[in-house]
C-alpha cells in the first residue's frame, strides 16, 4: 500500500496548500514530534476528537514560529489534520501513550473524530501489531565465548629467551585481549540475560492470566464472577486483567480472555439496567473502594470510565452523574455492551501505566 505524504493528507482533507505552505507546516510538525510530552499529546487527542478544554497556545506557538499568520480560530480544519497528522508519526514511532490515548479517547465508539478517521484504524492496528511484536522471541546465541588472536598466540611462540623488551610488548597485547574478550563476554551474557528475562516476564504474565481465566474468581473482590452481572464483570475483569498485565500493551488475545470472563457471569431473570450510571451504583461502598486503576494522571476526557468509576467511589451512589458530564462531555446514562465497556477500561488500565 502506497504511503501518504504530508501533501496526500491535505488533498484528502480537501486543502489545497501550496508548497511554500507546506514546507512552513511539515518543519514545525517535525519540531512537536521530537519534543512532545505527554500532556500535549492528550491535547492532540482531544483536539482529534473535537474537544476544546486543552491548552493548545504551545501548538499555535511553534507552528507560528515559520507562519506568523497561523491561528488556531480561522484555521481549524487544518489544525484537527495537523494534529492528526504529529500523531500519525508518533503512532508509526510506536508512541504508546499515544496510541492508547487515541484509542480510548474514542470511548468505545461513544465518541468519533472530527476528521481524519484513519488515523484512530492507524492506531488500532499498530497496537494489535506491537501487541505480537513484543512477544516474539529475542534471537540470540546462548553460547558465551571468549575471543583470541591467532598472530598473538604465534608471537608468544616466537618469543626469544631474555627478549625482555618484545615480552614487555607481548604482555601489553595479552592484557589488551583479556580486557576485549571479557568485554566482549559480558555483552554476549547480558544479551542472553536479558533476552531470558523478557522471556520470562511474559511467561509469567500469560500464566497467572491463564489461571485466574480458568479459576473463575476476581482478584480485586474476592468473589466469583458468576456472582456478577455482565457489565459488573466487565468492570471488575478488566481491571483484573490490567492488574496482571506487565506488557506494553497486553496480549493479543485480551479481547478473548475478557469474552471468556463474561461469559461466567450470571444472567438474571428479567430486563438488566444497562446505563453507566446505574452499573456502577449497584456496586457495594466496598467493592467500589476495591476497584482500583491506574488513572491519576490520566485527563476524565481520555479516560471517561475510569473517571467515572473514581467518581463513584468518591462521591457515592447517585451523585457523581453531572459532575462526570461535566468532566467527560458524556452522559452517566450511556450504554455500553459488556465487552465494549471491558476493552474500554482495559485500555485506559495500559495507558495509565504509562504515566
Amino acid at each position: 500500500m502506497t504511503s501518504m505524504t504530508f501533501a496526500d493528507r491535505y488533498a484528502s482533507a480537501g486543502l489545497a496548500p501550496n508548497p511554500t505552505l507546506i514546507a512552513s507546516r511539515q518543519e514545525p510538525a517535525k519540531r512537536i514530534v521530537e519534543n512532545i510530552t505527554n500532556d500535549q499529546i492528550f491535547g492532540l487527542v482531544g483536539r482529534y476528537y473535537g474537544i476544546h478544554d486543552f491548552d493548545f497556545s504551545w501548538f499555535r506557538d511553534e507552528f507560528q514560529k515559520d507562519d506568523p499568520s497561523f491561528s488556531l480560530i480561522n484555521n481549524e480544519n487544518e489544525t484537527v489534520l495537523l494534529s492528526a497528522l504529529v500523531l500519525s508519526d508518533l503512532v508509526e514511532n510506536e508512541e504508546a501513550v499515544a496510541i492508547l490515548a487515541l484509542i480510548s479517547c474514542s470511548a468505545a465508539g461513544l465518541r468519533t473524530p472530527v476528521d481524519c478517521t484513519w488515523l484512530l484504524q492507524l492506531a488500532k492496528q499498530k497496537r494489535i501489531n506491537l501487541s505480537v511484536e513484543d512477544r516474539k522471541p529475542i534471537k540470540f546465541t546462548p553460547k558465551v565465548s571468549s575471543t583470541q588472536t591467532i598472530k598473538l598466540k604465534e608471537e608468544v611462540a616466537a618469543l626469544a629467551e631474555n627478549d625482555w623488551a618484545t615480552l614487555i610488548a607481548i604482555l601489553g597485547k595479552i592484557r589488551t585481549e583479556s580486557q576485549q574478550s571479557m568485554s566482549n563476554m559480558s555483552t554476549q551474557a547480558t544479551n542472553a540475560l536479558v533476552a531470558l528475562k523478557e522471556e520470562n516476564e511474559y511467561l509469567r504474565e500469560e500464566s497467572q492470566m491463564l489461571w485466574w481465566i480458568f479459576g473463575g474468581h476476581s482478584s480485586s473482590l474476592k468473589a466469583s464472577f458468576s456472582t456478577f452481572t455482565p457489565h459488573q464483570t466487565a468492570f471488575v475483569g478488566s481491571i483484573d486483567l490490567g492488574i496482571l498485565t506487565t506488557s506494553n500493551y497486553g496480549p493479543i488475545a485480551a479481547s478473548a480472555m475478557l469474552e471468556r470472563v463474561l461469559s461466567l457471569s450470571k444472567r438474571p431473570k428479567g430486563a438488566q439496567s444497562t446505563e453507566l450510571s446505574k452499573v456502577l451504583d449497584s456496586f457495594s461502598k466496598a467493592d467500589l473502594q476495591r476497584l482500583e486503576i491506574n488513572h491519576s494522571k490520566l485527563p476524565a476526557r481520555i479516560a471517561p470510565i475510569a473517571t467515572a468509576l473514581e467518581l463513584a467511589r468518591t462521591l457515592g451512589v447517585g451523585a457523581w452523574g453531572n459532575l462526570f458530564q461535566e468532566k467527560t462531555g458524556l452522559d452517566a446514562t450511556v450504554t455500553l455492551d459488556p465487552l465494549d465497556l471491558a476493552e474500554q477500561l482495559y485500555c485506559e488500565h495500559l495507558l495509565g501505566q504509562h504515566l
